[in-house]
């Protein structure tokens, strides 16, 4: 199944639903980092998931607000990084 950005975002809601927000979903374009909801650990917690869920390698120099900072953006990293 090819990755789009729809069923990488359903990935990404899911793992923070349960590993980081206690089973709270939040909004695709919510601010992860900016609120607190994504820890430095966290993040590269999400990375190795990502990595390991979707078969792609996350640069070092991706690791930033703009690539992580909401679900979204996680989203379009992932697709890009599969298309």
């Amino acid at each position: 199944m090819a990755v789009t950005t729809e069923n990488a975002a359903a990935a990404v809601q899911n793992w923070l639903t349960g590993n980081v927000t206690g089973g709270r979903e939040v909004a695709e374009d919510y601010p992860l980092i900016e609120n607190g909801v994504l820890t430095s650990l966290q993040t590269v917690e999400l990375v190795t998931f990502l990595e390991d869920r979707f078969d792609i390698m996350v640069d070092d120099d991706e690791f930033d607000e703009e690539n992580f900072g909401s679900v979204a953006a996680i989203a379009g990293l992932v697709a890009s990084k599969t298309s």
